[in-house]
């Protein structure tokens, strides 16, 4: 069984991959976008995790027209959503706003949960932009059973910065 933990060792190991000159030779992959990168990471916990790694899982998503989402990946029952920003795009890409309805998937889905952002610009967030995490969107009507969740911050800081966003 795989933990956040664990989860957040992979993302860490991958992210610095994608900075290292040396590993992605002449590939820019520390300037593609999340959807360009999608398939890499799936590739990379495939083989990380073996198959346990599912992507697209399919989950409730609250003020949906259907109703229901999909969270990038779900790993041993961890649920994963994953985002990331270029070297020349604003802070708001990783910022909650905009990652609002990944929030939502990662409070509605029955376990661990974890938010990744893989920034490669040189003005990373800083600590008080990712506190805003913790202010969470409304689910709309109803008595909502919500679960907590983590974010993984990776910048050029350093290590990784983890918050645990209680609900």
């Amino acid at each position: 069984m795989s933990s956040v933990s664990q989860v957040i060792e992979a993302f860490e190991l991958l992210y610095t991959g994608l900075r290292d000159p040396s590993f992605r030779k002449s590939l820019p992959l520390d300037k593609w976008s999340e959807k360009q990168l999608l398939p890499l990471v799936r590739t990379f916990l495939l083989g990380y995790f073996g198959p346990k790694a599912r992507p697209e899982f399919g989950t409730v998503l609250p003020g949906a027209l259907s109703g229901y989402g999909r969270v990038d990946f779900v790993i041993y029952g961890v649920a994963v959503e994953f985002a990331v920003r270029r070297p020349w795009c604003p802070r708001s890409d990783l910022m909650p706003r905009v990652n609002q309805t990944e929030v939502l998937k990662l409070m509605k889905h029955d376990g661990r949960a974890v938010l990744v952002l893989f920034d490669f610009a040189r003005d990373g967030l800083e600590d008080h932009h990712l506190k805003k995490y913790r202010e969470l969107p409304s689910l709309g009507r109803g008595n909502h059973a919500r679960s907590p969740f983590s974010v993984a911050y990776f910048g050029l800081r350093g290590d990784p910065v983890r918050l645990n966003v209680r609900v």
